[in-house]
């Protein structure tokens, strides 16, 4: 299995601020790229246009601390899902735009509200993968290939300052590690598995859910 650090890591000062197509193939390598099925490709490949992904979650669930770092985000943009709950109907929209791939999570309670959650997928010209949330939270991401299955590891998180300038939060603040799976199951249907475990105190947020494309959109 890949070993990923857990250190963040030395990004170029000055090409932060470019917003390019999150096109993975030069991210994880030519010959991991093609070890993936072919819908994984299609899904995350430089000239995917926007898409709408429909399905549900079978779990949404977050600890105690999880629930407060939820709170919080509420604040400044929700950046990850507020509430916990099981077999929720969810959507994914994913719109390419002049700053990288947006990846929107709309969530549908059973009570009828809904959240979305907002994150942007960017590739630096040194082929970096960096994942920008709400209130200029940056999250600089490992990404390899295992088995055919794309997978997606914090190296820490920062805020983006501007000028060249970021703050990173040291490891017992943020919220943990995030990993993220993508998982083709076939038949156009993939599994999305989240899970952020803090280094003291486990597991934060585990969220997983089967998605297919839908006729719809963004």
């Amino acid at each position: 299995m890949s070993q990923v650090s857990t250190q963040p890591l030395p990004l170029p000062r000055e090409r932060m601020g470019e917003g390019v197509r999150h096109g993975l193939r030069d991210v994880i390598g030519p010959d991991a790229w093609n070890r993936l099925p072919a819908a994984v490709r299609e899904r995350f490949a430089e000239s995917a246009g926007a898409a709408c992904y429909a399905g549900a979650f079978d779990v949404v669930r977050a600890s105690a601390l999880g629930q407060v770092f939820a709170w919080i985000g509420t604040l400044f943009g929700t950046p990850v899902a507020p509430r916990a709950e099981d077999h929720v109907a969810a959507r994914v929209l994913v719109i390419p735009g002049a700053d990288g791939v947006a990846w929107n999570r709309e969530y549908f309670w059973a009570d009828g509200t809904r959240d979305l959650v907002r994150s942007t997928k960017v590739v630096t010209a040194e082929g970096l993968l960096v994942e920008k949330l709400p209130a200029r939270l940056c999250m600089p991401l490992h990404t390899y290939e295992e088995g055919g299955v794309l997978h997606f590891v914090s190296r820490g998180y920062f805020f983006d300052l501007g000028l060249g300038l970021r703050l990173w939060l040291p490891a017992f603040l943020a919220p943990g590690i995030t990993h993220v799976e993508h998982i083709d199951l076939g038949h156009g249907w993939f599994r999305f598995t989240m899970t952020v475990t803090h280094p003291v105190l486990g597991e934060v947020f585990f969220q997983t859910g089967r998605f297919c494309a839908a006729e719809e959109t963004p």
